[in-house]
């Protein structure tokens, strides 16, 4: 096919460090390429170039598009040449409706070119019809009139890519697109992408599921330390070959650590329900066991209670909870975060910049932030001795890749910042360890290192309750497997031959109810 961008030996440097040193390759029309690395490989300064937020001038080397050097000042001017990116976090305007977001840097008649006009009289009725009009010959089910913050994360990526299309872009960048998308919605937005490439609209797809690069992808090109190191055709390539060339070695999948069923009982909820402020009942009558080194994994379709689930046991989640727990043989209520930390249990919440870390201080900051009370001396100060023992003894212990305890952890990797997080919770000596989504946004070296310290974990006999909406993840790391579907425990499922199919027909309503080996 014919090529429509051309990237020849683009090079690129902060400070004399290279985040790109040799990057080379093209996109042809209709085309997906899959780009792929670990965290720090270089794909995102790639895609600054590539949008205009990195100027020409500012990189050596040289960008072709639709047969023309390309020399990009600003990502407005890559978006008019036919260049849009839609990154992870989306960038829409919550509180404005979903029309206002498709044509907001534009006036009457609203035919994709940006107004420089600071005053133009808005045609709200000519708005909403051209959005109306556009979600039509898309066939993209979105309301024009509601307001973004109501739509579904999968909606509101549509209305980007609808956004894209609108402006023309004859290359859509996607980058992670399906982070936080259930599979009936990745399913559609696939569906979108294939016929949007029939339209002659070509895409660089980064992500770090491996098994949608090879669902959607022509190409796939490898980046590691800033440079393309390998170009693949996912019909003639496999799985290990790709994490071969993004790591540099291949991967050894560490065993599962068995648990045991048959340890001491540490953690029991007894037909645990919940209900928002609103009234809402989000979950019902939902009881399980976790013993002593084991590892319980919470499996389920999103909307389906896994998060929430953790939450409402923690005492996080708005509204009441009903049931019982008890754990260590003690009935608890726990009323807020602090009070479960207290007793014992520790927690890695999904979003670990909102929720988990101070982005711009320290390192040893947030390592043992949650931990101070055990590092005070003599008058209540901080002994400074024992605090960079406890960092640098959980740190190694996380291996975590970094250069100095003082450095900001925004500086880090995602993976090195969820090892970070890790370390901050394990640093409190829990017996039970809440992770929700522990693995969301890191590459896959780094996730095989998460699966080994979880791993470790459950033999030290921490028990582990993981919430993850990655089947593999699942089956690869826990004993036993509870499946919720709208808010209720339909199966329980012993890790023994248990397959992905399995697990979602249960998340899928099509299967019959199991607790442990029997059948009810």
């Amino acid at each position: 096919m014919p090529s429509l961008l051309s990237i020849s030996h683009i090079r690129k440097s902060f400070d004399g460090i290279f985040a790109l040193s040799d990057v080379t390759f093209d996109v042809g029309q209709g085309e997906c390429v899959a780009l792929v690395g670990e965290n720090g490989a270089g794909k995102s300064t790639l895609m600054k170039i590539l949008s205009g937020v990195w100027p020409a001038g500012t990189f050596d080397g040289a960008v072709t598009f639709a047969g023309k050097r390309l020399e990009l000042r600003s990502p407005l001017q890559g978006r008019t040449t036919g260049i849009s990116i839609i990154h992870q976090e989306l960038c829409l305007f919550p509180k404005l409706t979903v029309a206002e977001n498709l044509f907001l840097t534009e006036a009457f008649p609203y035919d994709g070119r940006p107004s420089m006009s600071l005053f133009s009289r808005v045609r709200w009725e000519s708005l909403f019809e051209k959005a109306e009009a556009l979600f039509k010959d898309l066939e993209f089910d979105v309301p024009a009139r509601a307001l973004v913050e109501d739509l579904s994360v999968a909606q509101q990526q549509l209305v980007e890519i609808a956004r894209a299309f609108h402006h023309k872009a004859r290359l859509l960048i996607l980058d992670e697109p399906t982070s936080a998308l259930s599979q009936q919605e990745v399913r559609h937005l696939f569906n979108v992408i294939h016929r949007m490439r029939r339209a002659d609209m070509s895409f660089i797809y980064i992500s770090h599921k491996l098994e949608e690069v090879f669902e959607l992808a022509d190409r796939i090109v490898v980046l590691r330390d800033g440079k393309a190191v390998a170009e693949l055709d996912p019909k003639k390539t496999e799985t290990s070959e790709v994490i071969r060339h993004m790591v540099g070695r291949p991967l050894k999948e560490g065993a599962k650590v068995t648990g045991g069923v048959h340890t001491a009982k540490v953690f029991e909820v007894n037909r645990l329900s919940h209900t928002l402020p609103s009234g809402k009942r989000i979950l019902e009558n939902i009881s399980f066991e976790l013993h002593e080194g084991e590892i319980l994994g919470i499996a389920g379709l999103m909307g389906s209670g896994r998060s929430e689930l953790l939450r409402s046991l923690l005492g996080v989640l708005p509204g009441v909870r009903e049931g019982n727990v008890v754990y260590g043989g003690s009935a608890v209520h726990w009323n807020d975060i602090r009070e479960a930390m207290d007793s014992g249990v520790a927690f890695v919440p999904e979003d670990r910049k909102k929720d988990g870390l101070f982005l711009d201080l320290g390192i040893d900051f947030n390592l043992t932030i949650s931990n101070l009370s055990s590092l005070l001396g003599l008058g209540g100060k901080l002994d400074l001795k024992k605090e960079s023992e406890l960092v640098d003894v959980y740190a190694r212990r996380m291996n975590v890749k970094l250069n100095n305890f003082k450095d900001p952890v925004k500086l880090l990797s995602g993976g090195n910042q969820q090892k970070v997080l890790l370390a901050k919770m394990v640093a409190r000596s829990p017996r039970v360890l809440f992770l929700d989504e522990p693995t969301r946004g890191i590459d896959v070296g780094a996730k095989e290192e998460i699966y080994q310290i979880i791993r470790r974990l459950a033999s030290e006999k921490i028990s582990v309750v993981l919430v993850s909406s990655e089947l593999p993840e699942i089956l690869s790391l826990s004993d036993r497997v509870l499946v919720l579907r709208e808010g209720k425990a339909v199966g329980e499922l012993v890790n023994q031959g248990l397959t992905q199919e399995k697990v979602m027909s249960f998340a899928a309503g099509q299967g019959v109810r199991e607790e442990g080996n029997g059948i009810h």
